[in-house]
Parts: C-alpha cells; sequence; structure tokens
C-alpha cells in the first residue's frame, strides 16, 4: 500500500528547496517540513500501479499540485523559523 500523496510531496519538495538559497536543511528539518505538509494533505492511498496511473490523472486535472505546493512552503517557513536546537 502506498500514500501517493507522500512521494508527491517528495518530488515536489525537491524541487523547492533550491529556491532557498543560502538556506541550510537538516535531515531532520527536510522530514519535520514533509510532516507538517502531509498533516495538512489529504492521503491518496493505492495498491496497484493502474491506482498510481490514475491518482496521476486526478492530481493534475484537479491542480492538486499547487495545494501540495502551498503546504510545503508555509511548512518551510515554519521550519526555517523554528529550527531544532
Amino acid at each position: 500500500m502506498t500514500n501517493y500523496m507522500e512521494e508527491l510531496a517528495d518530488n515536489v519538495l525537491e524541487g523547492l528547496l533550491p529556491e532557498y538559497k543560502g538556506a541550510r536543511f537538516t535531515t531532520h528539518a527536510i522530514r519535520d517540513i514533509k510532516a507538517l505538509a502531509l498533516n495538512r494533505l489529504w492521503p491518496m492511498y493505492t495498491t496497484t500501479d493502474s491506482g498510481i496511473n490514475f491518482l496521476k490523472k486526478i492530481i493534475e486535472e484537479d491542480k492538486i499540485e499547487k495545494d501540495v505546493i502551498r503546504e510545503l512552503r508555509a511548512a518551510i517557513d515554519i521550519v526555517k523559523s523554528n529550527p531544532r536546537k
């Protein structure tokens, strides 16, 4: 069973982090960012490749990636403002 939203968040986050020049994100920070964002997004579970293809179609049609980007940016701002000590 796969939560495709996690994969989508991973892929989107990988593209967003270079935009934050000068910021250093540790492994813990990246995990915190993903956890914060995923807690504000809905899960999209599937068990098959055809299920993943179906979810990809829904994501594209409903422009869900914009929601993922918004939540990841909010999570990045929170983590940057509150670094682990």
